[in-house]
């Protein structure tokens, strides 16, 4: 506008905004999942697991958190409130105790995030 129309008294240097995190993140590229040709072919073949939490607000017991198993073949879903994420081992070894023994079969591996 200085050159092209000959207006008076704007600043010569230009000023440099900050970007924001939201403009930040906005930009990011996440990277796409391949295929996984390894899908189970029997019940408890493959089972996949998550945790997550602390949750902002907690559950009317006062649980924080979340794990989840899933089952690759049947896409059955077992969803464990907790309270602490110390009991993540106990609640883990809970679900293979009642799951075994209930379909008659064994599990054959989990797949995890590896989060901590």
């Amino acid at each position: 506008m200085l050159k092209k129309s000959g207006v008076t008294s704007l600043p010569t240097n230009p000023m440099k905004l900050n970007q924001c995190d939201a403009c930040i993140l906005g930009k990011h590229i996440k990277q796409c999942f391949h295929d996984s040709h390894s899908r189970a072919h029997r019940k408890l073949a493959l089972i996949h697991s998550d945790f997550c939490g602390p949750m902002h607000v907690p559950s009317e017991n006062g649980n924080k958190y979340m794990m989840t198993f899933i089952d690759d073949y049947t896409k059955m879903c077992w969803v464990y409130l907790l309270k602490n994420k110390s009991n993540v081992f106990q609640t883990f070894k809970n679900f293979h105790a009642c799951i075994e023994n209930d379909a008659q079969s064994h599990i054959g591996s989990i797949r995890t995030d590896n989060g901590k």
